[in-house]
């Protein structure tokens, strides 16, 4: 018994980890070995860093960013452009907030019974906000604009 629990863990934990490695530089640097390895060293360095440019593959952005969070086709007179819009995510902590009662069941001193008494129940409140860090412009498969955030 002790055996297959020991297993079933295991494999639990193998696939947790198969599963953090999904979206680092090196599995994606893998996952797009043909177009990497043809790249030049600098070119490989500069993509390792997170740092994109004008004329870079989308293969090249998706090696250095991941996936974008949003994806966006634009159709103009001088053709079809392609929008990668990358955010950052965070919570604001915004006070507490009462969301019902809860029943409370007191033993009486002396063994005569039971008090029942009705408490506040409160929980935390955040709100989730986003904010758009990074965003890519492609035209027949190169970039042609980076707006990017500084903080």
């Amino acid at each position: 018994m002790k055996l297959k629990n020991f297993g079933k863990i295991g494999l639990l934990l193998a696939a947790v980890l198969a599963l953090a490695g999904c979206n680092t530089f090196e599995s994606r640097a893998r996952e797009k070995a043909q177009v990497y390895e043809r790249l030049p060293v600098d070119t490989r360095q500069r993509l390792q860093q997170g740092q994109i440019s004008i004329g870079d593959s989308p293969d090249m952005v998706y090696i250095a960013l991941g996936y974008p969070d949003e994806r966006r086709e634009t159709r103009t007179l001088q053709g079809e452009q392609t929008l990668w819009i990358y955010r950052t995510y965070w919570q604001q902590y915004e006070g507490r907030a009462w969301v019902g009662w809860r029943r409370v069941i007191i033993p009486v001193r002396g063994g005569r019974g039971y008090m029942v008494v009705h408490e506040p129940v409160t929980t935390d409140v955040y709100s989730t906000h986003a904010d758009d860090t990074i965003r890519v412009t492609f035209e027949r498969g190169a970039v042609v604009a980076v707006e990017q955030r500084r903080s």
